[in-house]
């Protein structure tokens, strides 16, 4: 069961797993009211470690007493010891609109301490992973889904914007591997759950490359 929770920064899933609830990302500082409601949170995976899903990892993992995953390429930024870079106007905005509300650093614990099915796909930052779940995958901010037009049309796989990616080529790469894989439905950060179209894919993959 994937149940997608309203967060505010970004899209959050709650999964069961192994007869434990496993919440995937947290969105920005302060989304703890809109969970503290829920009986019991085992854990907290994050997708990736950048503000808007991994902002209230801390307020949430200490309220349900729960330990917070992450790919351990991820620990330095979310220990504080490193920081995201992001480039051109956005992602300066970006940067500001972080600081108006720091999100707290702690030390995560190991994604391989838990036996859970999932795929690194570094290039958005360094330890993006994506949660399978059967035939779905959870895929952070490796896509993006959109409407083909700015409120009409169906909706559509975009890649993430070069500005936040950490480095493109990884990223490129990243994108060609979840091509190959036998997922068929995705669950965004950032929009609505749509079946992969891998040939779509791999035409943004020729695109940005170019």
């Amino acid at each position: 069961m994937i149940k997608r929770l309203s967060l505010r920064g970004c899209n959050a899933y709650l999964i069961d797993f192994e007869g434990k609830s496993y919440l995937i990302d947290t969105g920005i500082p302060g989304n703890l009211k809109r969970v503290r409601e829920m009986e019991q949170i085992d854990g907290i995976i994050l997708t990736h470690g950048h503000y808007d899903h991994a902002g209230s990892a801390v307020e949430i993992s200490d309220y349900f007493s729960c330990k917070v995953y992450a790919h351990k390429d991820e620990h330095p930024y979310l220990e504080g010891l490193d920081e995201f870079l992001f480039n051109g106007v956005v992602g300066k905005i970006a940067k500001r609109l972080e600081r108006l509300k720091p999100m707290a650093h702690f030390k995560p614990s190991d994604l391989k301490d838990l036996d859970i099915s999932f795929m690194h796909f570094p290039g958005h930052t360094p330890g993006s992973i994506g949660v399978i779940i059967e035939n779905s995958i959870i895929c952070g901010d490796l896509v993006r889904v959109r409407r083909k037009h700015l409120i009409a049309g169906r909706y559509e796989i975009k890649p993430s914007s070069r500005n936040f990616n950490w480095n493109q080529k990884a990223y490129i790469k990243s994108l060609e591997r979840l091509a190959e894989t036998k997922v068929s439905k995705v669950y965004p950060g950032h929009g609505e759950s749509v079946t992969l179209d891998k040939e779509v894919l791999k035409r943004i993959v020729d695109r940005l490359r170019e």
